[in-house]
């Protein structure tokens, strides 16, 4: 039933109504009275507050400001079609609360009182006196000393720690929600509100609050639905330890990922070797966990200590590195399935320490018309593509290996066609060729959907080539595939697109969302299909 205020805003205008409650307004039957204003984020507001004992303390109001407003001091949802969104937003808040209320550490914040008032929820939290790290970053505050970052990164992972073993995630860490306490010198992590615990596929798929920071946040907290872990909050931590200790905020997440997918490298800069006053071990450690691809970063807190133990958490200047341990082992990975040598054989060059890997088979062949002009030369050069085929029809055909598709040459003609193995051999110019000319992988999946991988020189890129005429979902022809959102995973090699596919259609998957680049955007898309496994 929709109550008497909800009515009320369904039918008044906002106007221009401030978010903020004003001070002396008075909360929980004169319980709290605010005094100051903080500050407000996505999910909600910060006062100072007094409480009934004359203490000062932190109040928190859930409000959701991208579907609920205000009316005097009584909060609701902004429209009728929101009152579901803004309810649910209102309930999450209260369950979370009581959750952190029972969280237990020297370094996190305490909740201590979780109530309903103006049709909304809040939480009544420690006052901390002190100035938050970024400050000290910003000159407005006493800078850190190498030392104290250092111990300070130690008393964050144990705070992080007691919150990741109680199936939570922080997902807002950043230098201004670590406050530095002046009556012990020690870093209080805050700002809750936007933790959640641990979710499923599904239930990600449902939650339509995000908090983004920039240069904070992974790339995986940019995509709604995404999945988030540990590794996430681990991310936001090294970055905000890299801001301490270079100074500077960390190119953000999309940036990199953008840079990383187009082979332009990854612009930012790592820690180690650049700052002698650190252990190798600490600052190697920030880096891992800084891994742009959720798979190649540190994934516990546990594994983040591991990394500061022994001789890798000593100096610099105190550690000896043999100079046999500089000295590179290649050994032969193991044999490639069919499908992989087939649709890697194109663009990646044969290596003689791998020769033995796997029993010698037929090379698909590169057709290339013997050029007769300059002109002749850049048309032939340009057209000639080896095509392999890698239908993935569902699902009778998973299975099956993509063709490669040989023309054959006509003896005798002025203009003699050129038959090349695909593979090159010690004898055959395949750099050269691989230099010139673009190699197209053809992926079909039923119902007309078309991707091709084009290896170029710079770039391994998916490419949407074709839809079918009632297509469903929100992917365009010429959208680029960077990531698979789900899992994190990228789109850089030519088998990527078909692996996850074979793997999610077997998990019963048939919606597949994906970071797309479409233009100089980045943004997530996704198709489906009308089958599963």
């Amino acid at each position: 039933m929709m109550t008497a205020a909800a009515r009320k805003f369904d039918s008044v205008d906002l106007g221009s109504t401030a978010d903020e409650l004003p001070t002396g307004t008075r909360l929980l039957y004169g319980q709290f009275t605010i005094e100051s204003f903080v500050n407000s984020g996505g999910f909600g507001i910060v006062y100072i507050a007094r409480d009934s004992l004359d203490r000062q303390v932190v109040i928190k109001e859930c409000f959701p400001s991208t579907f609920c407003r205000r009316i005097g001091t009584t909060v609701g949802a902004r429209s009728r079609a929101q009152q579901d969104e803004f309810r649910a937003a209102v309930k999450s808040f209260m369950q979370e609360a009581v959750t952190l209320s029972q969280l237990d550490h020297p370094n996190i914040i305490k909740v201590h009182h979780v109530f309903e008032d103006n049709e909304t929820a809040y939480m009544a939290m420690d006052y901390i006196d002190g100035p938050d790290l970024l400050q000290t970053v910003e000159g407005t505050a006493r800078p850190l000393t190498p030392k104290e970052i250092v111990s300070f990164l130690h008393t964050m992972l144990d705070a992080l720690g007691h919150v990741h073993d109680r199936g939570l995630l922080h997902r807002d860490i950043s230098p201004d929600n670590m406050i530095l306490n002046n009556a012990t010198g020690q870093p209080i992590l805050i700002d809750f509100g936007a933790s959640r615990k641990e979710v499923t596929r599904k239930s990600r798929a449902v939650s339509g609050l995000r908090v983004v920071k920039d240069g904070y946040s992974p790339q995986e907290f940019y995509v709604s639905g995404s999945k988030q872990a540990p590794c996430s909050d681990l991310y936001a931590l090294a970055a905000s330890f890299y801001h301490l200790i270079t100074g500077e905020t960390p190119k953000t997440s999309q940036e990199r990922l953008s840079a990383i997918a187009g082979r332009e490298g990854d612009p930012l800069r790592p820690l180690a070797g650049r700052f002698k006053t650190y252990p190798r071990g600490f600052l190697d450690a920030i880096d891992k966990a800084m891994a742009i691809f959720p798979r190649d970063r540190l994934q516990s807190v546990e594994d983040w200590r591991l990394m500061l133990t022994g001789d890798a958490a000593r100096p610099v200047s105190e550690t000896v590195v043999p100079a046999a341990s500089v000295a590179r082992t290649v050994s032969a990975p193991p044999p490639a399935s069919p499908v992989q040598a087939e649709a890697k054989a194109p663009s990646v060059p044969a290596q003689p320490e791998f020769a033995a890997a796997s029993a010698p088979s037929p090379a698909p062949l590169l057709v290339i018309q013997a050029p007769r002009g300059p002109r002749d030369f850049l048309i032939s050069s340009t057209a000639a593509v080896l095509l392999l085929v890698g239908l993935l029809s569902l699902p009778g055909l998973l299975s099956r290996e993509p063709q490669a598709l040989a023309p054959t040459a006509t003896a005798g003609t002025a203009s003699a066609d050129v038959l090349v193995p695909a593979v090159p051999t010690a004898t055959a110019a395949a750099p050269t060729i691989q230099e010139l000319l673009p190699v197209t992988n053809v992926l079909r999946l039923p119902g007309g959907y078309t991707f091709e991988v084009i290896e170029t020189p710079n770039a391994t890129q998916t490419v949407v080539s074709e839809l079918p005429a009632d297509v469903q979902g929100s992917i365009q022809v010429g959208d680029i595939l960077l990531v698979y959102a789900p899992t994190g995973e990228t789109l850089g090699t030519a088998t990527a697109l078909r692996e996850i596919l074979q793997r999610e259609f077997a998990s019963g998957i048939t919606t597949y969302s994906f970071v797309i680049r479409r233009g100089d955007s980045t943004l997530e898309a996704e198709f489906r299909l009308g089958v599963a496994g």
